[in-house]
């Protein structure tokens, strides 16, 4: 199965390079993916798989005959709200939209592990669900294709995401086990003070004094309220406050991000950062606001389902190829969604030496694909036989 597997793979791959290109020149954002999703549909109609819509632009499969274990594999359908400065011959043509986060190589491979699964459907034991999930920068998608019943009729026993890593040799995968990626929650603060002269500070309340002040204050709560050992980033991103040199304006706002890799530290942190800010612009004779939008939570990689990934992905590529992260990442995934409603994990596949996600110059390595496509059908394809682990 493991050769036959490889081989299919292969065959596939000339035409999920030409698939990923157009989607690469064709980029869309959180919940604008109806072209994307109409090129998934069409491949998928294309090789006779039954599909279905959900949470607008979202596009779940399903192949197998039911009879065993149920799994999910998800890809993301969504690009990024900036330009692309690839200069590749298929570079955006959609102003202020990239795949610089690898996007269309997931969607390629999901859909060559379809065509895959397709082929080897009588062998298939149990059901594969795979997921097209749009808006996962930013726009919490998974949680809208939870909503909207992804899970349910039927309900994986696991699920499996991957993405493409820089700077993880061609050839390679990688798994953690526990906390591998952060939450990423948004903060925003509005210090106000009494606008006056510049020239004459003492007749008002400086608000960018207070600012700064409670911009340093901030990083005492990683540095003095917080376990040491606990990874946390409380980053301010943003500070806009004044109109010209010699005014003091009457309030300066700011917002960042906060950063942690498990709940119970990104449950202190509200209250925390509140006591501080206000108290802070109180003891400078100012007032403050503090407002905090809930984003994703961390990525907590399930013990089972990394195990059976792990063993996996070893018997595909060779123990060589497959290697354990050491660290977690502080960039955040709403994969975390799923996790927290059944088991699963996130797993990476090397891209090899790439410019780092997010960069307008990034571009999927094609020659990847392959070992996705490898991965994700070997991982579908035993997990209907087997299950998770006990």
């Amino acid at each position: 199965m493991k050769e036959c597997i490889k081989q299919l793979a292969e065959e596939i791959y000339p035409k999920l390079v030409k698939i990923r290109h157009d989607i690469h020149q064709h980029p869309e954002i959180r919940f604008q993916e109806e072209r994307t999703a109409g090129v998934v549909e069409s491949f998928l109609d294309k090789i006779g798989v039954r599909h279905s819509r959900c949470a607008g632009t979202g596009v779940v499969a399903v192949i197998g005959s039911g009879s065993s274990h149920i799994v999910g594999i998800r890809s993301e359908l969504d690009a990024l709200p900036m330009p692309d400065l690839s200069g590749l011959p298929y570079a955006s043509v959609n102003e202020n939209a990239c795949h610089a986060c690898g996007h269309d190589g997931h969607i390629v491979i999901l859909l060559g592990a379809a065509w895959v699964l397709k082929k080897l459907d009588k062998d298939i034991k149990g059901t594969v669900k795979l997921i097209w999930q749009p808006a996962e920068e930013g726009g919490a998608g998974a949680n809208k294709m939870i909503e909207g019943g992804v899970l349910d009729s039927p309900t994986p026993e696991a699920i499996f995401g991957m993405h493409g890593w820089p700077h993880l040799p061609l050839g390679k995968a990688a798994y953690r086990f526990g906390p591998s990626m952060a939450s990423t929650d948004d903060f925003e603060i509005v210090a106000k003070g009494k606008g006056t002269h510049g020239a004459m500070p003492h007749g008002g309340i400086d608000p960018i004094a207070i600012s700064s002040r409670i911009v340093e204050g901030i990083q005492m709560i990683r540095s003095r309220m917080i376990n040491p050992v606990k990874p946390l980033v409380i980053t301010v991103g943003t500070i806009h406050g004044g109109t010209a040199v010699n005014v003091i304006p009457d309030k300066v706002v700011m917002s960042g991000t906060i950063r942690c890799i498990d709940h119970e530290t990104r449950a202190l942190i509200p209250n925390l950062m509140e006591r501080m800010i206000i108290d802070t612009a109180k003891a400078s004779g100012g007032e403050a606001e503090f407002k905090i939008t809930a984003g994703y939570p961390p990525v907590i990689d399930e013990k089972r389902s990394t195990v059976f990934a792990q063993e996996t992905m070893t018997e595909i590529l060779g123990p060589e190829n497959v290697v354990e992260i050491e660290d977690p990442v502080m960039g955040g995934e709403d994969f975390a969604f799923y996790l927290e409603k059944i088991p699963g994990t996130f797993l990476r596949l090397g891209v090899g030496d790439r410019p780092s996600l997010h960069n307008s110059s990034y571009d999927f390595n094609d020659k990847s694909i392959p070992y996705g496509v490898r991965i994700m059908t070997g991982l579908a394809v035993k997990f209907t036989e087997t299950g998770l682990p006990e």
